[in-house]
């Protein structure tokens, strides 16, 4: 597979990341010397295993802040936001390897009373964002196993495939006993998961409307006090802080894709109020939106 070459697509991925007809892809990146962005905002279903052969990235995970320096990774659980910046130093290349694969992967390649192995994925998924660094002595044994998952990038697919998914499942393990299992020791389980999914849903779809929480609630058929708390359980956050965050997606993706003006560009994310929309994605985005706009106008992702 040849070196991606930046581009500016939406953050939510229209992409399948697949090789033939298997729910994986492979993905080399070089950022050039002048580039700021290593990776646009984005995000997809898939889960991501990412490794940084050369320079310095700033990781930022929804809220979360990671620093990676080169022989270091990080996974990434489906469906989170996710960009990287460029912190190598000017006279060095800086060069990134991942591995984006539907969780199902494994988890269809395995019996089904292997399946608590997969469940912290959709519990709480901020607390399965796991990295990989050298500081951490337990993380020894992912450094070694995530340059082998790379190595097979130049090999035709029915020479590598097994391999591939049983250096996964290596590293999955690793991460089940290092991340995952405290997750879902940590996280209660919550039913009604079809109607707040259908909150969900109805969320994706009318979130440019003044939405009240009685909207909300009546989406999944739920009295407001029993939806806030049964909300918050199943996605981990308030149900407005979820509607700001889908809705400031959304406004990076006008910001990146067209040149309509910050105000416009707010009205249409659902923000009645320019300075409430400017808090707000500073708040999530560390940068402002005209900040934002400059920074990520040109940059990979994956």
């Amino acid at each position: 597979m040849s070196p991606n070459t930046p581009h500016a697509p939406s953050p939510t991925e229209n992409i399948i990341h697949r090789t033939a007809s298997r729910p994986f892809s492979l993905h080399h990146t070089l950022v050039g010397k002048e580039e700021t962005c290593a990776l646009y905002l984005h995000c997809h279903p898939e889960a991501e295993l990412f490794y940084l052969e050369q320079g310095k990235l700033e990781f930022q995970i929804e809220n979360r802040t990671y620093v990676l320096c080169a022989g270091e990774g990080i996974f990434i659980p489906p469906d989170l936001i996710h960009s990287a910046l460029n912190l190598t130093d000017a006279r060095e290349m800086c060069s990134y390897r991942a591995i984006v694969f539907s969780v199902a992967l494994l988890e269809k390649s395995l019996p089904p009373y292997c399946q608590p192995y997969f469940t912290p994925l959709y519990l709480q998924r901020l607390d399965c964002i796991y990295p990989i660094t050298r500081a951490n002595p337990a993380n020894d044994k992912l450094l070694s196993l995530l340059p082998s998952l790379f190595s097979f990038q130049e090999t035709a697919l029915d020479r590598y495939e097994l391999a591939l998914t049983g250096s996964l499942l290596l590293c999955w393990q690793e991460l089940y006993n290092h991340c995952f299992s405290q997750a879902a020791e940590s996280t209660p389980r919550c039913g009604n998961q079809t109607e707040l999914t259908a909150s969900l849903t109805y969320i994706q779809q009318h979130f440019s409307e003044p939405l009240t929480l009685a909207d909300l609630a009546a989406s999944a058929g739920f009295s407001e006090g029993y939806f806030c708390h049964s909300f918050k359980s199943f996605t981990g956050y308030s149900p407005f802080v979820y509607l700001n965050r889908i809705r400031i997606v959304k406004s990076c993706e006008l910001l990146i894709q067209t040149d309509k003006k910050i105000t416009e560009i707010a009205s249409l994310c659902g923000f009645n109020n320019i300075s409430y929309f400017n808090r707000t994605f500073y708040k999530m985005m560390h940068l402002t939106p005209s900040g934002y706009r400059k920074a990520f106008s040109a940059a990979p992702l994956l």
